[in-house]
């Protein structure tokens, strides 16, 4: 694929009086573009120039629920902040699991003979008498 360039307006119309200050601003951009090229051609590549579609949209941000919030230090680039991410750490680790205020035998025979009661009280198909009109 070829490159689009960006339409430019002829000579003739740059060279007139009033069109100085366009000439120059597009000069200084054609510099500043000829300069950048110059200090990245051996990082960028053609491919990297020209390609497209490197992104995939989402529509659910459910990816981002379990990102970690806040600054970030890593291999003691920033001891401060490394501290505070051990602590934080450690206060997650000392929640642990929640208390049980009930043993898991006790509820399931709970809700067994909750569920015993649920269906005798309620009225089966079989035990309903048509009324007749």
């Amino acid at each position: 694929m070829a490159a689009r360039k960006k339409p430019q307006l002829p000579k003739s119309v740059l060279d007139m009086k009033f069109m100085k200050k366009t000439k120059e601003r597009i000069e200084k951009e054609l510099e500043n573009t000829q300069d950048l090229d110059g200090l990245y051609s051996s990082i960028i590549t053609s491919e990297m120039r020209h390609a497209s579609g490197n992104f995939i949209t989402e529509s659910s941000f459910s990816f981002c629920e379990d990102l970690l919030e806040g600054r970030l230090s890593y291999k003691g680039m920033n001891p401060e902040i490394e501290t505070l991410m051990e602590a934080e750490n450690k206060k997650y680790e000392d929640e642990g699991e929640m208390q049980k205020d009930v043993s898991d035998e006790i509820l399931a025979k709970k809700m067994n003979n909750f569920n015993k009661r649920k269906r005798l009280s309620s009225p089966s198909r079989y035990n309903l008498v048509k009324k007749k009109k």
